[in-house]
């Protein structure tokens, strides 16, 4: 009996975290859909339980890979298909029992009362969970002016719902508003103006939602709450504030402006991802030179443009160390990053290939459809991904990032369009290799758009050479600079 009462804690508190999680709704869905008498909805369910199970590999979630896992393993045997890759991933992962399995006679000991019991258990706890998810608020609309930021709520809140607290940063104060059970309809927003340096609203867990109010002076600010309306006031400033509505469209800046200055209308973050690094040199070409140091220097080239700009930029890395793909676009997620763009440089194996192997071509993520892209992908991936699974690497690529695949090939069309007109400006015959998809490992995870970027040969004498000219580097990042700021423009982004 204590092993049983063990068990059935152990999976009251299993049922709790997930439900707690915006997973737990979720998993539910696809139960609910795989025992339906229905086979196009229990495809759905099966279909549900492959995209979390994907979310649980990317987030290093193992319960939500273990549930994921068993519902496919259900869904499978229903739809009469083969469940044994599902069953050996599971084997896997499956925490093992330290006691010795009990008898067939000793498991069905269990009377149907206990049994019924459990269930009456975990269905409460399910309840619970549930009604309290729906009493969190959401918020319907926030504006900034010249004197206070304005949040309205979906339902009535209180003061008591809101926790207050400053932290100093040297030359800067940070007034921090943890307000919950509260959710927002968007990641991250960022106001600036006034005497305020920034303004940012985000998501900070599930429950919570985080304002904090960055000023170069100390202030001190007032709450007022009434009904579904928080008011929290700014430090005051003599000229006037434009006021500014997180859900209203930003006005795009003409066609002569765009050119002239290329500056963004809000605060865009891009991640700059120089590939290969450490004890991976990437490729290696002519005269020995390593796509690795190339490909750093000219991130950091376009990092530089960038910021003066006016982006928000982060590098993967800065100096010549190793650092994981995966790891790679959790940072970007982590910045909540616009845009996930990585640089290369490419090569061919063979020496006869050598000078007919040239130009410059950007990828975006999708299952390989031609032998190039395949080859250019097992070049880039060989990295770290050598111990994954057949089954990881194929349904990563399917199921992820599905709906980014658009976004991502239409950045990766402005950016070569671009490149190639800076670059031609002065080297008229770089050759223009296309825009391309392909199963690349660092693009997988990315919840932005994203691209890859062959910025030419390494193994081609006169594009290595080129690839270690600071000149043409600068043309190149100048280009991969523009084609961002003409997706924005053209996306209204």
């Amino acid at each position: 009996m204590n092993i049983i009462k063990r068990a059935l804690f152990v999976l009251l508190i299993l049922i709790a975290g997930l439900s707690a999680q915006p997973y737990g709704q979720k998993l539910q869905n696809a139960a609910r859909s795989i025992d339906s008498v229905s086979k196009s909805t229990v495809w759905k369910g099966y279909h549900q339980y492959q995209s979390l199970y994907m979310k649980g590999l990317l987030e290093n979630n193992k319960t939500l890979q273990i549930e994921a896992l068993r519902g496919l393993v259900k869904a499978s045997s229903k739809l009469g298909l083969d469940p044994t890759r599902y069953k050996n991933a599971l084997r896997l992962i499956e925490p093992k029992n330290p006691q010795k399995k009990k008898s067939k006679a000793a498991k069905s000991s269990r009377s149907a009362k206990e049994k019924k019991s459990e269930t009456q258990k975990r269905d409460r706890v399910v309840h619970l969970l549930e009604y309290d998810m729906k009493k969190i608020a959401k918020i319907a609309g926030l504006t900034m002016g010249d004197k206070a930021l304005n949040v309205t709520l979906s339902r009535p809140f209180s003061k008591k719902n809101v926790h207050h607290f400053v932290l100093k940063r040297k030359a800067r104060y940070l007034y921090v508003f943890d307000i919950a059970p509260v959710r927002a309809p968007f990641s991250i927003k960022r106001y600036k103006g006034g005497a305020v340096k920034e303004v940012r609203i985000a998501q900070y867990d599930p429950k919570k939602v985080r304002i904090v109010i960055e000023t170069k002076k100390k202030y001190k600010p007032s709450v007022d709450i009434k009904d579904r309306k928080m008011t929290i006031s700014l430090p005051a400033h003599k000229k006037r504030v434009k006021t500014t509505h997180y859900a209203q469209k930003k006005k795009v800046p003409g066609k002569a402006d765009r050119k002239r200055s290329h500056i963004p209308m809000r605060i865009y973050t891009v991640v700059i991802d120089p590939g290969h690094g450490g004890k991976d040199s990437g490729a290696v070409g002519y005269h020995r030179k390593m796509e690795k140091d190339a490909v750093l220097a000219i991130a950091k080239d376009l990092a530089k443009i960038l910021k003066k700009r006016g982006f928000r930029v982060y590098l993967t890395r800065n100096s010549d160390r190793f650092i994981s793909l995966k790891e790679r676009t959790r940072m970007a997620n982590r910045k909540n990053a616009d845009f996930f763009i990585s640089i290369h440089a490419n090569a061919v194996p063979k020496r006869r290939d050598f000078l007919k192997s040239k130009g410059i071509e950007t990828y975006f993520l999708s299952p390989a459809r031609t032998a190039r892209a395949k080859r250019v992908a097992a070049l880039e991936n060989r990295a770290d991904i050598a111990n994954i699974d057949y089954f990881t690497k194929n349904d990563y690529l399917h199921m992820l990032n599905r709906e980014k695949i658009i976004k991502s090939n239409k950045l990766a069309m402005d950016i070569q369009d671009q490149m190639l007109k800076s670059v031609r400006k002065k080297y008229r015959n770089v050759l223009d290799n296309g825009v391309r998809n392909g199963p690349f490992w660092v693009l997988v995870g990315a919840q932005m758009p994203a691209v890859l970027i062959e910025t030419g040969f390494i193994t081609n004498p006169t594009e290595a050479k080129r690839l270690f000219n600071p000149y043409y580097r600068k043309l190149l990042a100048q280009g991969i600079a523009n084609g961002i700021a003409n997706y924005i423009y053209r996306n209204k982004e």
